[in-house]
């Protein structure tokens, strides 16, 4: 009797514990209106209301997911608006919902997404003011005459000086921000297919407008 009353006593204390647990975690994304709100030890931004924050929005993830995490991946959830197909969406599948996957013939949705990154450093001979020769696709493409600068801006973000470059890299179109801040450099990598570039940049906008780094 008295083992029993031990076991149950601990299962009881056990339950308790994993609740607190999971009543004590962070909540890093809230719904607001249009818009949905991350927010984390290190940066704070809004996001289409269709967007999602890689694995910041499974609850059963989020306990173990740090709050200063060196990335991040933003992506349109399920129902993808982004297709290279010129009819209905809703032909595509028989329940009409369309997934943002790698694959991009004729018939499938294209990939449209945002990286945000926090790095330490810079590699030798790159200055912010030429970050994007930090990316592998400069390196590997720019010898080729493949990567090719649309635009390079500077503009205030929140009170940080913000630089941007836009390229495009055979048929993606890349929009590419850099902000140094208390010793990191963090980056906002967008992209999207050249052809749905222009459509997507609305929501990529709606992420670096509201940027901002504590």
């Amino acid at each position: 009797m008295k083992n029993k009353l031990l076991l149950l006593l601990f299962f009881i204390a056990s339950i308790v514990l994993i609740s607190g647990f999971f009543t004590l975690t962070p909540t890093y994304i809230e719904n607001n209106g249009n818009v949905r709100h991350f927010e984390d030890n290190d940066m704070s931004f809004d996001m289409a209301s269709s967007w999602t924050v890689y694995d910041y929005d499974n609850p059963l993830k989020t306990p173990f997911l740090p709050n200063s995490p060196s990335t991040l991946l933003l992506n349109p959830g399920n129902n993808s608006q982004y297709s290279y197909y010129n009819g209905s969406i809703s032909d595509l599948t028989s329940d009409g919902s369309v997934l943002n996957t790698s694959a991009t013939n004729a018939t499938d949705v294209v990939i449209v997404k945002t990286d945000i990154t926090k790095l330490d450093s810079l590699p030798e001979g790159v200055t912010i003011d030429t970050a994007y020769k930090s990316d592998s696709l400069y390196r590997l493409m720019n010898g080729t005459g493949d990567f090719k600068i649309d635009k390079q801006t500077t503009f205030d973000l929140n009170g940080k000086t913000a630089y941007q470059f836009e390229y495009t890299v055979s048929y993606i179109t890349y929009q590419d921000t850099w902000i140094e801040h208390n010793g990191h450099y963090y980056r906002i990598l967008s992209q999207a297919p050249s052809s749905v570039f222009n459509k997507a940049s609305n929501e990529f906008n709606i992420t670096l407008n509201i940027f901002k780094l504590k």
